[in-house]
């Protein structure tokens, strides 16, 4: 009989995490385990993934809290039903309901930490319980240097730094648009309103350079308004999620990511692998990929001028041997390089 894994995830939309779960589940699939798959809030298919994994529709409509314990019975018998060898969870309060099913029934529980666990929109109550829960599951993947010293104290022994896995290849060629795009949810977090802001002050000095906002969410309405407001209809544009991001990534040279916090992001890593000029917030964590002036660009979150400042530079600039550095450390967050110590570790504990 062959293995089984079971996938604890919130949706499988069109984010960086999801993203993770989808090429782990693949890998395994062609391991030949048996791959299953719980979603919690949304049953919407962002990937395209393999009909050989099993999708469990546990979703739960209305006020979250409220689900909780309903969640929990859910997990509960899928761990009966299913009797994975172990069970992956991800995100911070998915990772809790997960921890909760699962205890007395002996079978292994990795979690993994998916965003900045000290600004992103848990309670302090579910703080507190994260850095009790976790110090128990058998392993916890962390994406950076940040994350692992936030919970350090609670998980000294269990822990592991594993950053995300990308899927594309590197490109070296040249980028033939001076166009910047950037790739993001339309929500706070990733704060487009400083990019919009920013570009309406060097407009008029690029005049041949356009600005394309990838991604969809509850702040669209927003950002049109504030699009038209700044007079930047012809020139700030939001075309939605994309299924080719990969080729836009290699027809424009620059990327630019204005989020007040991130876990790692894999739009970063998937521009630095693409041959890209990247500039970036300064959102902890960060610096395990990007060394300011060598492989990209940093700037002070939320500081409007400093990005003008900084756009303006990079604009103007040949950027070459920027590029060439960021490729390289994209390279180091390729698909095979990191799925393998993923596997690894999913491995040491099934």
């Amino acid at each position: 009989m062959s293995k089984r894994i079971l996938f604890v995830s919130g949706s499988l939309n069109r984010s960086g995490a999801q993203r993770v779960i989808t090429l782990l589940a693949e890998e395994y699939v062609t391991r030949g385990w048996s791959v299953h798959l719980a979603v919690l809030l949304d049953n919407k298919m962002g990937y395209d993934i393999s009909d050989q994994i099993v999708i469990h529709d546990i979703v739960r409509r209305g006020n979250q809290k409220r689900n909780v314990l309903k969640w929990i019975k859910d997990i509960k018998k899928l761990l009966f039903n299913v009797k994975p060898n172990v069970v992956v969870s991800f995100v911070g309060r998915i990772n809790l309901i997960t921890m909760i099913a699962a205890r007395g029934t002996g079978i292994p529980v990795l979690i993994s930490e998916r965003n900045d666990p000290a600004k992103d929109r848990r309670s302090k109550l579910e703080r507190w319980l994260c850095k009790r829960f976790y110090a128990r599951a058998d392993k916890v993947v962390f994406q950076t240097r940040y994350q692992a010293k936030y919970y350090e104290k609670w998980c000294k022994n269990n822990s592991v730094i594993i950053g995300n896995p990308i899927s594309a290849l590197a490109y070296e060629k040249n980028h033939d648009k001076n166009d910047i795009i950037c790739v993001g949810k339309l929500m706070d977090q990733k704060n487009h309103p400083m990019m919009i802001k920013a570009f309406r002050q060097i407009s008029d000095e690029f005049p041949q350079t356009q600005v394309y906002i990838y991604g969809e969410g509850n702040k669209r309405t927003e950002l049109e308004e504030l699009i038209r407001s700044e007079g930047m209809v012809n020139r700030i544009h939001l075309p939605g999620n994309s299924n080719s991001i990969f080729d836009i990534m290699h027809d424009n040279k620059f990327f630019v990511m204005c989020s007040n916090y991130e876990g790692l992001s894999n739009a970063l890593l998937e521009a630095m692998i693409s041959g890209m000029v990247c500039v970036t917030t300064n959102w902890s964590g960060v610096e395990d990929i990007i060394q300011d002036g060598v492989n990209g660009y940093l700037v002070p979150i939320g500081d409007v001028e400093a990005l003008t400042e900084k756009l303006k530079m990079v604009l103007r600039a040949d950027n070459e041997n920027i590029r060439k550095h960021s490729i390289e450390t994209g390279k180091l967050y390729s698909g095979n390089v990191i799925l393998r110590k993923w596997c690894q570790t999913i491995d040491e504990i099934a």
